[in-house]
């Protein structure tokens, strides 16, 4: 059990590295500040789609100084989360996610699986598959392809939450979801965690 238990975790760290939208009212700028915001953040994201994290933080961190529109500022701290989360950072990535995740999908996976990596508490498992729950996954749709999320990783990312909170029964629905979704891409990351969720008895 103790194993299944430590490749389980494997699973996650090894994979949640791998694992916005614009809008809303303006705080303030002309609308020359608003399309430098909008290079910025483009800038940001596409140094992220070829690995180039610490550009991405950088461009990140300059548009966050400029005046941003709500969505362009849930853009911005998104990409940040992401951009420290895959180049390892991912405990500094928490206070950017959150204040994203309320209007961006792609910042509330973040969070959840940097919840699930912090697990300071049981509450940080609680508090991620509450999130991804009443997403819900189903109405997941990936905005930025350099992130590699699909509808499957996030089933299974929401089957893992539910699982290390203790609900089997929401566990065991959701990586079902996941391994129908990934069902043609054998050896693939919901593959290896629907193998997991047999050893640690999650799943019949």
């Amino acid at each position: 059990m103790r194993k299944a238990k430590f490749f389980l975790l494997f699973v996650v760290l090894m994979t949640f590295p791998m694992i916005q939208n614009c809008g809303g009212s303006s705080n303030g700028g002309g609308s020359s500040d608003l399309i430098i915001a909008d290079k910025l953040i483009n800038e940001g994201w596409d140094h992220i789609s070829i690995g180039n994290f610490s550009s991405a933080k950088a461009s990140f961190q300059q548009a966050l100084n400029e005046p941003l529109t709500d969505g362009q500022r849930s853009s911005a701290h998104s990409g940040m989360g992401w951009a420290l989360s895959k180049n390892g950072e991912i405990l500094e990535s928490i206070p950017y996610f959150e204040i994203a995740a309320d209007r961006d999908n792609e910042a509330r996976v973040g969070l959840a699986g940097a919840l699930i990596y912090r697990h300071q508490t049981t509450y940080d498992y609680v508090r991620s598959a509450e999130m991804l729950g009443n997403m819900p996954p189903e109405k997941f749709a990936p905005l930025h392809s350099g992130l590699g999320l699909n509808a499957a990783k996030v089933h299974a990312l929401t089957a893992l939450s539910y699982a290390l909170a203790g609900d089997k029964e929401q566990a065991t629905v959701y990586i079902n979801k996941a391994a129908a979704l990934d069902s043609m891409m054998v050896g693939t990351t919901v593959d290896r965690m629907d193998e997991a969720f047999y050893l640690l008895g999650w799943k019949d």
